[in-house]
């Protein structure tokens, strides 16, 4: 870059092609770097000790994913993450943040509004998991990822809101009548 205003979260980086099911990120690896879905959906997730896959998070188009405690802390990671539709993503690498100082105002407003959006979303599922009921949550899920209610299969919308598919269909019904 020749201008110091000129440095941009993605000027460096490299998009990737992966087809659904890829697993871009292994629990228990340390990572330094984290995704932007240009196209298609990822999602993270745990895997408790019965196998049992809990979502975290859904990355639909322009959504930021990563295990932000590895990323930044350098530690093992908790987390999987996993391509659920066939995906382009651009690939962003820890380095590239020590540039901070050196982003272009777009590029830090950008972040800031990623990273902020990101974190009010995790705040809203959480209260939601303690508080609210089963249709609450899933009327939750609608808001914060309208463009995946027609894309996922239900049981993966089910996981993210905790509980069974068959479950979901029925709050999907009663709603469908209201």
């Amino acid at each position: 870059m020749d201008s110091k205003n000129d440095v941009n979260l993605f000027s460096d980086s490299k998009t990737k092609t992966v087809s659904r099911g890829t697993i871009l990120q292994q629990a228990g690896d340390t990572t330094n770097i984290g995704y932007k879905v240009v196209s298609g959906c990822l999602k993270s997730y745990v895997m408790d000790k019965s196998g049992k896959e809990h979502i975290v998070q859904f990355a639909p188009e322009d959504w930021f994913i990563s295990d932000m405690d590895s990323f930044y802390n350098q530690l093992p990671s908790d987390l999987y993450i996993e391509a659920i539709e066939d995906s382009e993503v651009a690939i962003f690498k820890k380095e590239g943040f020590a540039d901070l100082p050196d982003w272009n105002r777009e590029a830090l407003v950008e972040i800031n509004t990623k990273l902020r959006n990101s974190l009010i979303a995790s705040n809203r599922r959480l209260i939601s998991l303690l508080s609210a009921t089963a249709e609450q949550r899933y009327i939750d899920f609608t808001k914060t990822y309208p463009t995946l209610v027609q894309r996922l299969p239900l049981k993966l919308i089910a996981s993210y809101i905790g509980i069974t598919p068959e479950y979901l269909s029925e709050i999907r019904r009663k709603l469908a009548r209201k």
